[in-house]
């Protein structure tokens, strides 16, 4: 608990201090451009990153002095809420890039906290992350940054896939379909191309558009295989279509 409540100070006092460091000016227009569905400190990337440095060289201390104890993923969890409950929509990326950082972390109940967060302040700019890297590159096992290596949990993923598939909350079915979009030639296209048949009446623009990029990085395996399922399936919604076969002769 003592670990915890260190980690949770020092992230709570960045959070603090980043609060006095906005810059109006340039938050009305990041705010415009999210369609005002958030607020915003006023960082481009470049300037949040910059300002993460000083989060992450004190997690990093906190990480060493505290080697030798339980690590377990409700600690870097209960950072990455923190981050998420805050409403000014820079905190979300940088809770995002904490996960990524400190992946190693994740925990046993990793799965049904990232369901948590996508459908928390939801739109695409946290939904395309947390699908394929956050639920992606759990289910690939893809922990750590050595290598390229991976050992996909099959069983695991199917449950994942017909979950979300079937999850009444738009952004849970959207990241169905994006979830493999790192999958390479472990994509089980078996089952993406079920799904987009299932939602072949759709007339979401984010479901439609997430159909189509999904096939569109399968193809970049198989181009023959989708181009062969797109043409056999006229019945798919033509947003899909276009975005799938865009690369392709």
């Amino acid at each position: 608990m003592k670990q915890v409540s260190a980690h949770l100070t020092l992230t709570l006092d960045w959070i603090r201090q980043s609060k006095t460091q906005g810059d109006p000016d340039k938050a009305i227009p990041m705010s415009a451009y999210m369609r005002n569905r958030f607020d915003f400190l006023g960082w481009p990337q470049a300037i949040r990153r910059q300002h993460q440095q000083g989060l992450w060289v004190g997690l990093q201390e906190d990480w060493a002095a505290s080697k030798g104890e339980p690590q377990d993923g409700s600690i870097l969890a209960s950072l990455i809420d923190v981050l998420w409950q805050q409403p000014e929509r820079e905190f979300q990326y940088t809770a995002m890039e904490l996960a990524l950082r400190y992946r190693e972390h994740w925990g046993d109940d990793w799965i049904e906290r990232v369901y948590g967060w996508i459908q928390t302040k939801s739109w695409w700019d946290t939904v395309d992350w947390l699908a394929p890297k956050a639920l992606g590159w759990y289910l690939l096992n893809k922990k750590t940054s050595t290598g390229r290596v991976t050992a996909l949990n099959t069983p695991l993923l199917e449950n994942v896939l017909a979950e979300l598939h079937a999850h009444p909350n738009l952004w849970m079915q959207r990241s169905a379909f994006i979830l493999q979009l790192d999958f390479r030639e472990q994509t089980r296209f078996d089952l993406l191309s079920k799904m987009c048949l299932e939602k072949a009446t759709t007339q979401e623009f984010f479901l439609a558009k997430a159909m189509g990029w999904a096939l569109r990085q399968y193809a970049r395996q198989e181009p023959e295989t989708v181009l062969s399922f797109v043409r056999s399936h006229p019945q798919l919604p033509a947003l899909t279509r276009r975005e799938a076969i865009k690369h392709l002769a």
